[in-house]
């Protein structure tokens, strides 16, 4: 990094809004790439190097929720994708004017299904997932605006409230045998939070029509060899909720899932094992939206920081394994971070742009509560995609979410979490 603070914040916006009425609108809409009529290879595994999808198994949606008060408009989006470009951000928000929307107060985040398109233009992703075609960004972005005026135009005066779970036996750390020896030495014990964290929106009549679900954990259940587009476990939840709640747009985004696996799973195929998975989950976040607490006019405020990341770093074994990469990571790989904040009330969602691991989830919720706030929910793979987070005590482990998908050094996680607090303080 190069100088003091001033030069540190590329970026900050903020606006906060008095406790007036709030209005909050909800929206859905598909975004299953026409893999009859395009070339769609799909987003997540490099072992299928590029292979395109050859049919749909189960659809992919955006979800939105729009929410207004007198002085304040924001948005939080979630689509059943492997992470968001900032191509995908900025065509959204150029389709949207006049709804007091633009990229400081829109948070865009991926649920990180390993089985939706490739949509990414740099050279450096496509040698790894596969060309892409703009016209899929494109109709992409036309259906997610139309979606974001659908939910502008029907808010309606809301409560919100938020309330949390546990899920037992959902996650593991999946960091755990790299390192074996020097972690038992170290007497380090593996990471997991199996905490279901539910937002529910009522009207003033009290009846429900929008959930979000957040849960950190990696939707890979379906694995490298699975070809069909699917919105994987994430879906199945979203798809069980609404089946459970009629009436009400369920969205669902991913935590600090850098190190965190699905377990449990049961079935004879992955597919099956994807079905009990999402189903069983579902049944606990809907034991959870029953005990939610709603509250009316809560204020609502947004903060954006892009500070200039640490210089790229690779490790050893990285440059030996992967130099055909090198030239092309330095050239595309974002050169900011950006780092967003959305608050309701005393939550506030922490957008950060790749998948940061457990303990850095961990160390930005600690400093944004700090800040004086009551709940963090740290969403990963938000608005852009810098690779895996990990804080200096899991770099020396190395492992793949080191050696094949870090690239700012041993001190990214600790940087992420300094900016989020900074951006967290203006806020308040």
């Amino acid at each position: 990094m190069k100088g003091g603070l001033l030069l540190s914040f590329s970026l900050l916006t903020w606006f906060a809004a008095p406790a007036d009425a709030l209005e909050v609108g909800a929206s859905r809409c598909d975004i299953t790439p026409d893999v009859q009529t395009y070339r769609v290879p799909l987003a997540g595994y490099g072992a299928r190097a590029g292979k395109p999808a050859t049919g749909v198994h189960d659809p992919l949606f955006a979800k939105v929720l729009f929410f207004r008060n007198a002085t304040t408009n924001m948005a939080l989006i979630t689509c059943d994708l492997r992470s968001i470009t900032p191509d995908l951000k900025k065509q959204v928000i150029n389709k949207i004017e006049g709804l007091g929307l633009n990229e400081d107060n829109v948070l865009i985040c991926a649920s990180h299904t390993h089985d939706g398109p490739s949509l990414y233009p740099e050279k450096f992703w496509r040698i790894q997932f596969g060309d892409y075609d703009p016209k899929i960004v494109e109709i992409m972005s036309d259906r997610v605006a139309k979606a974001v005026k659908n939910a502008a135009t029907g808010a309606v005066p809301a409560k919100v409230g938020f309330e949390k779970g546990i899920a037992r036996g959902f996650s593991k750390n999946r960091r755990w045998g790299y390192d074996s020896q020097a972690r038992e030495d170290a007497g380090e014990t593996p990471a997991v939070e199996p905490v279901v964290t539910v937002m529910r929106v009522d009207n003033l009549h009290g009846e429900t029509f929008a959930l979000l679900v957040h849960f950190a954990t990696h939707p890979t259940l379906l694995g490298a060899g699975n070809l069909m587009v699917s919105a994987e476990w994430p879906g199945v939840l979203q798809r069980e909720l609404e089946r459970d709640f009629p009436g009400s747009v369920v969205l669902y985004a991913n935590g600090a899932e850098g190190d965190q696996s699905p377990a449990g799973a049961q079935g004879s195929t992955d597919f099956e094992k994807m079905e009990d998975f999402g189903i069983r989950l579902a049944g606990i976040a809907a034991e959870v939206v029953r005990n939610v607490q709603t509250e009316a006019s809560l204020s609502i405020a947004f903060a954006r920081v892009t500070p200039e990341l640490p210089a790229f770093a690779f490790t050893a074994y990285a440059q030996t394994r992967y130099g055909q990469y090198l030239q092309s990571a330095l050239e595309d790989l974002p050169k900011q971070a950006e780092i967003q904040l959305l608050r309701i009330g005393e939550t506030v969602f922490c957008g950060l742009p790749g998948e940061p691991i457990l303990e850095v989830g961990r160390a930005v919720r600690k400093k944004v509560m700090n800040c004086g706030f009551k709940r963090g929910i740290v969403v990963g793979l938000a608005n852009d995609y810098i690779g895996y987070i990990v804080n200096e005590k899991e770099y020396s482990h190395g492992g793949y979410e080191v050696d094949s998908r870090s690239y700012y050094g041993p001190g990214l996680g600790d940087f992420i979490a300094e900016h989020a607090k900074r951006a967290a303080e203006s806020l308040k």
